[in-house]
């Protein structure tokens, strides 16, 4: 509590790693409706695991020393939506995790609202007592169904992520056209839907098929040495994104945020998309679930995303 206060004056930078050398590790499990978690300090790091009956993969991780540092790699590459609205003044993630994401936009856009959406009460505890999340008025958290959120929600936003993993994998009603035809609708003219995708499922080619039925244009970017791709999506046809040279939109996006993403690695992250063509490959609708769905479950929950 006290380092949580630090940081709400403003001193955290400097006093926290007296607070993390005094801390001793821990390794706290929680089980929930939702989730079963595991939280662990080990040093200077926190990381916030799910556990199902698969095995047990990462949900997040804060590094207490610089906690504005992106530890898991694809967290870094979700910001590649600022390669194509760069100046967001609204922003929805379905997701918290450890608020990784979220203490990094509020750092680099400090006037911009993020409001995210966690079903589960528990991770989003957690996020706030061991991996220094606060929310404030520019960014607060909706505790419950992220599609339910965006079902409701009247605004306009300039960023959509979806990054709700749960136990492993996407619930299969936040994968579906329907749903995401409900995000474009709440999309500004020029706002940009970014997904959290993993390349290593059945279900992949049907991800961006279905991403593509609803939005002209999809890009996609991972990590080196990861299973993680991350789409990005637009409303709009031109300009045509894929004749674009990413890297000279890097004058548009902000120094603060430049300071913490690697934007020039990111822009060598890019993948062409593949062929989505083959009437084999099924768009997923909330009236097709596939039995694949549950090799895919099992295929993400062996792996770190």
């Amino acid at each position: 509590m006290v380092r949580l206060l630090l940081l709400a004056a403003g001193l955290f930078a400097s006093l926290l790693p007296v607070a993390v050398a005094a801390e001793r590790d821990y390794t706290e499990t929680h089980d929930t409706p939702y989730n079963n978690l595991t939280i662990q300090k080990i040093g200077n790091v926190v990381e916030l695991r799910a556990r199902s009956r698969a095995g047990v993969y990462l949900e997040s991780a804060v590094d207490l020393s610089d906690p504005l540092k992106l530890v898991v790699p694809y967290t870094q590459s979700l910001y590649a939506a600022a390669f194509f609205e760069p100046n967001p003044k609204k922003a929805l993630m379905i997701g918290l995790g450890g608020a990784a994401f979220q203490r990094v936009f509020a750092h680099a856009y400090p006037e911009a609202i993020l409001q995210s959406v966690e079903l589960d009460p528990k991770v989003v505890e957690l996020a706030q007592t061991h991996m220094v999340f606060l929310p404030t008025k520019n960014t607060p958290v909706a505790t419950m169904d992220g599609r339910l959120f965006v079902k409701r929600s009247k605004e306009t936003w300039d960023w959509i992520i979806l990054d709700a993993f749960r136990s492993g994998y996407v619930p299969p009603h936040l994968k579906t056209e329907e749903f995401y035809r409900e995000c474009a609708a709440r999309l500004s003219d020029r706002g940009v839907f970014v997904s959290n995708l993993h390349a290593s499922t059945k279900l992949y080619l049907s991800d961006i098929k279905t991403i593509q039925a609803v939005f002209p244009q999809v890009v996609l970017f991972q990590p080196a040495g990861r299973l993680n791709v991350i789409a990005i999506a637009v409303k709009y046809s031109a300009p045509v994104l894929k004749d674009q040279d990413v890297l000279a939109r890097l004058p548009q996006i902000n120094q603060a945020l430049r300071a913490r993403v690697d934007f020039s690695t990111l822009a060598r992250e890019r993948i062409d998309v593949p062929v989505t063509s083959a009437r084999s490959i099924r768009v997923l609708t909330d009236d097709f679930s596939p039995v694949e769905f549950l090799d895919a479950m099992k295929i993400n929950n062996t792996k770190d995303h």
